[in-house]
């Protein structure tokens, strides 16, 4: 008899290429007859980008600022009457520093402004004072406010000065007088001066931010309104049907793994470009937003295999993956930054990659970070994408062969 030789192990890397093509264009044939899904990835993260980016960008008409007076000597009582006059602001009195910054965080106030304590005897002892204007860390300052305050400031510091001046020139002769402010002047004056303390970079924009946002939370629940085709893949016995013919487990996993992670990719790829060319947004370093959205795309692709292992139907899939994306998306800084939640919150959201991918991409889009400064950030991710996409895996390969 002569030996049958098996097949040729090229031939079987061949055919796995070749059935994982076919599982990922059947993938994505479904995905483009499916109209509200393509609206999902192609108009709605775009809409809200503006929508966000505008509302921040714009601010009330009137910005509510916060004020905070430590004493009410005449110098200190004439600019909180003066604020408090100012039609184009909303002032709020406030007793506590603590109080004041915690409605800030809030974003009950877009601005806060705090007299410092012995305003009127640092004046008279000729230093110089700084008023503090805190900004909301979400929105950036209004330039309302900021114009106001500044002049009101500059008005008080100016009417300040010439009292102090006419008083040194009393009761002289108009030579006299004349040496006496000129003394003054070369002695220096005392200045109120507007200093202000802000948890956003002076570059930020609200549009990149927005995109950011819109970018990590878009991905993810694509990914997850993706995985109610997995549980119909599943339902309908088209998974049984690729294992009964000469196919791995594996390569249908492979399959599967790689139509999710081609979505999630162009969802977040659409984003950035889209972005760019429809808002100008700067994405700064190519390369490391491209290793944040790959990463991202991956925990995603994990997230949505896992759903899809676990579902029995694919209506149940597709009514939790949305309220799980943008809970998700909330906790992770999505929607807002981090730092203007309770510490327990912040924690909480920690436990999600969407934190680490905000962290990464406020760091390269806000302050100029490349790949070396969101190392911390991108490793974080990769174990996020790798731990999730091996308990799918386990979890789906046992759902496809039980």
């Amino acid at each position: 008899m002569t030996p049958t030789a098996g097949p040729h192990p090229a031939a079987g890397r061949t055919r796995g290429i070749q059935v994982v093509a076919a599982i990922i264009r059947a993938n994505l044939t479904r995905l483009s007859r499916d109209r509200l899904g393509l609206f999902f990835i192609l108009l709605l993260p775009f809409l809200i980008i503006l929508l966000f980016g505008v509302a921040a960008a714009d601010g009330p008409a009137s910005p509510a600022v916060g004020l905070l007076a430590h004493d009410d000597a005449a110098v200190a009582t004439a600019l909180v009457d003066r604020l408090q006059d100012a039609e184009e602001l909303e002032v709020v009195r406030y007793g506590d520093r603590a109080q004041l910054e915690r409605a800030l965080r809030r974003g009950r106030l877009q601005a806060a402004v705090v007299l410092p304590h012995g305003l009127d005897a640092a004046l008279r002892a000729d230093e110089t004072v700084d008023v503090e204007l805190l900004a909301d860390p979400s929105g950036g300052l209004p330039a309302v406010a900021r114009s106001v305050i500044d002049r009101i400031v500059a008005e008080e510091s100016a009417r300040i000065e010439a009292g102090r001046i006419a008083a040194a020139t009393s009761g002289l002769g108009a030579d006299e007088a004349r040496a006496m402010a000129a003394a003054v002047d070369r002695a220096g004056e005392p200045e109120v001066v507007v200093e202000t303390v802000t948890a956003v970079a002076d570059d930020y924009d609200p549009l990149s931010q927005s995109a950011a946002g819109n970018l990590v939370l878009f991905v993810f629940i694509t990914s997850l309104v993706g995985s109610s085709a997995l549980v119909e893949t599943r339902r309908l016995g088209l998974s049984r049907r690729m294992l009964a013919a000469p196919t791995s487990a594996r390569t249908v996993l492979l399959g599967e793994a790689s139509a999710r992670f081609a979505v999630a990719l162009f969802q977040g790829v659409l984003v950035v470009v889209g972005a760019s060319m429809l808002f100008g947004v700067d994405w700064q370093d190519p390369l490391a937003v491209a290793l944040i959205v790959v990463l991202i795309s991956l925990a995603g692709t994990g997230a949505a295999m896992l759903m899809g292992a676990r579902f029995r139907n694919a209506e149940q899939a597709a009514t939790v993956a949305v309220p799980m994306g943008i809970g998700l998306g909330m906790l992770g800084g999505c929607l807002w930054p981090l730092e203007i939640v309770p510490a327990p919150l912040q924690a909480i959201g920690r436990l999600t990659p969407h934190a680490w991918a905000m962290d990464g991409l406020t760091a390269v889009t806000m302050r100029g970070a490349g790949v070396p400064d969101v190392l911390g950030a991108v490793t974080v991710l990769g174990v996020y994408g790798a731990a999730l996409l091996a308990v799918a895996a386990w979890q789906l390969r046992r759902a496809l062969l039980s």
